[in-house]
């Protein structure tokens, strides 16, 4: 049976998402893209992507054949839009198109890998995850639920990620480092010692932004 996908988000990052996915394989064979979900019905105004909005993903009643991918671009704005989903039974299907993948590797629910991203072995990846393209996750890393890791990305292995974490382009994490909840790594950091929960953090070797 092939089922119905529906893309939670219709902005750039829906939009990307759906780019990769009409390439992935399992478009057609497992699954199609039925239509974003999205509270702004007039986000996609003046654009064709041949998608079209078809409902509010926090009135959206799942059907039997239903699956959902998230595509909202910001990690603490997820929560708001899967949450009402999932307290209706909804399942989110992870896209992990041209993804590296390590053995004994386990990834959450929901989360959505761009192209040509690494996962070394005996990693742990929490729900609703982004990592976009190009990025490096080495071996034994822990990351957690909603974070964030933007492309070009290199986590030391044994790392670990908390949850709801943003990773800004070309950081750098070294071996061992821990990252805490909510903390932000500003793009082009080195991160050479752990992050407090809720920190934001820039430069080379980063340091705490005031």
């Amino acid at each position: 049976m092939i089922r119905d996908v529906y893309i939670v988000g219709a902005g750039g990052y829906g939009r990307v998402a759906l780019s990769q996915m009409l390439d992935d394989y399992g478009c057609g064979r497992e699954w199609r893209v039925a239509g974003f979900l999205d509270s702004r019905t007039d986000i996609l105004d003046g654009r064709s992507c041949g998608v079209e909005i078809v409902g509010d993903p926090l009135t959206w009643v799942p059907g039997e054949n239903d699956r959902f991918v998230c595509a909202v671009g910001l990690p603490k704005y997820r929560p708001t839009y899967v949450t009402p989903l999932l307290e209706k039974g909804a399942e989110f299907i992870p896209i992990l198109t041209e993804v590296f993948r390590g053995t004994n590797v386990t990834i959450g629910r929901g989360c959505f890998f761009e192209r040509r991203t690494t996962i070394g072995p005996d990693c742990r990846i929490g729900d609703f995850v982004h990592v976009h393209a190009l990025s490096i996750l080495g071996h034994d890393i822990k990351v957690g639920d909603y974070a964030q890791i933007s492309c070009f990305c290199f986590i030391g292995g044994g790392a670990q990620i908390g949850a709801g974490v943003t990773i800004y382009p070309h950081a750098t994490i070294l071996p061992g480092i821990r990252i805490g909840d909510g903390a932000t790594v500003g793009a082009g950091s080195v991160v050479l010692k752990d992050v407090p929960a809720g920190e934001t953090v820039f430069g080379n070797p980063a340091k705490r932004v005031l």
